[in-house]
């Protein structure tokens, strides 16, 4: 035990995590995990009130009957996940497409044929609320199983003023309900609404007109995304769509270069926006551009991999180029139905070349950044919110190696413990 002053004045703690076997903070600043052995950290009030040695706890943090004490030997200490990019709520299934991709349709057949996005939207426009809020609520206790505890949610399956303002008031109404927190995007421009298939045009200044103001007066969302491909929106929509959007107050996202380099990564740049994401077709200049003016890149190998796809993000070159790079699972009914971000790190570590380093702080810092939250969540510094996962791995470097499994025994949100490997979820409410 250190011996400790008694004059002088210790925050009391509420939570004590005590001798980790390594603790990441994952600092957004630099590029390294911030990695302690023998480590602990000391909460309050949902907030970390300090990090570091073990043998050095008692100097900085007391305890009383009231702290939750928790020996965190043998494990690993880790952010809570922040999931960057996902399409949450939706109906129905797309099982059947892909029993279609594998018997040789492409993904563009499938769209062409009334399938892909559009099915998701006559199967979304035919759910009740209510069918829609337990699906959402059971995929976030899914997530939260895996250690998420941040995940953005764009609507866009929706595609009509009411059917996207419904997808947002969902989320809405599903934050707070459980522990992960929500951040909702506006992604009406999915795709052209289908009663504007043959007028494409008058559906942009709809989406202009509209729905981004309703969106805003509502504080539905925090940001506006647009997807910047053949057979979506061209990057002269895209511009006038994002554009209208941040004369609302939403922040720009880009779904970029998924399949061909269009100019979207640059038109990211122009806008300041706060990631633009996919970028598997991505080109030198969009590279450039993504680096010189700090649009966090959202890499999506899951996608890649489900479409039976081969051509991956670069994310080395991001990363020389000195980017930043997040990584996430881009879960969707059609291209990626998945809620395991840890899989996806082993896919970007196989795929992307991408470090055990890279993929954890893909996974926290950098994907806080993709959501503008990197000052409050991603990481185990003071002052951020105590988000943190304990995991059965004695070091990071098991992290992407453990193929599919990840091993999460603890999952604490603001500084209580809301998953416990022997308890399961304890609740619904956010702590």
């Amino acid at each position: 035990m250190v011996a400790v002053d008694p004059r002088i004045e210790r925050p009391t703690a509420d939570l004590i995590v005590e001798h980790a076997a390594e603790l990441l903070v994952c600092p957004p600043q630099g590029d390294g995990l911030g990695l302690i052995g023998d480590a602990a950290l000391a909460a309050r009030s949902g907030r970390i009130l300090w990090v570091g040695p073990s043998a050095e706890l008692d100097e900085h943090a007391a305890r009383d009957r009231q702290t939750t004490v928790l020996d965190a030997r043998d494990k690993l200490v880790m952010p809570g996940l922040v999931e960057c990019h996902t399409h949450l709520i939706f109906g129905g299934s797309r099982a059947h497409e892909y029993q279609l991709r594998i018997a040789g349709a492409s993904y563009a057949e499938i769209a062409a044929a009334g399938g892909g996005i559009m099915s998701s939207v006559r199967a979304t426009r035919a759910a009740s609320d209510e069918e829609l809020r337990a699906r959402g609520r059971e995929r976030l206790r899914r997530f939260l199983r895996h250690g998420v505890t941040t995940l953005e949610a764009k609507s866009g399956y929706g595609l009509s003023t009411e059917q996207e303002l419904r997808l947002l008031g969902l989320y809405a109404q599903l934050d707070g309900q459980q522990p992960v927190s929500i951040v909702p995007t506006f992604l009406g421009a999915h795709v052209v609404g289908p009663e504007y298939r043959d007028a494409p045009e008058r559906y942009v200044e709809l989406l202009i007109e509209e729905m981004i103001p309703e969106v805003a007066r509502g504080k539905l969302a925090r940001f506006c995304d647009v997807f910047c491909e053949e057979g979506a929106f061209s990057l002269a929509q895209s511009r006038r769509i994002l554009a209208a959007g941040l004369e609302h107050g939403l922040r720009p996202k880009l779904h970029a270069e998924q399949f061909a380099a269009r100019g979207g990564a640059a038109l990211a740049a122009e806008l300041g926006a706060v990631s633009a994401d996919h970028l598997d077709a991505v080109d030198a200049a969009g590279i450039a551009a993504l680096a010189a003016f700090g649009v966090t890149a959202v890499l999506l190998p899951g996608a890649v991999v489900f479409l039976g796809l081969s051509e991956f993000a670069p994310a080395r070159r991001l990363l020389e180029a000195g980017a930043h790079v997040a990584i996430s699972t881009d879960f969707n009914p059609g291209t990626c139905p998945c809620e395991a971000p840890m899989l996806i790190a082993t896919l970007a570590s196989s795929y992307l070349k991408m470090t055990a380093v890279e993929v954890i702080r893909g996974l926290t810092c950098e994907a806080a950044r993709a959501l503008a939250l990197e000052d409050q969540v991603g990481s185990l510094m003071p002052g951020y919110q105590a988000d943190l996962l304990l995991l059965d791995l004695p070091g990071h470097e098991e992290l992407p190696y453990r193929f599919g499994g990840a091993r999460v025994e603890t999952v604490m949100k603001a500084g209580v413990v809301v998953i416990e490997a022997a308890a399961g979820i304890a609740g619904e409410g956010r702590a």
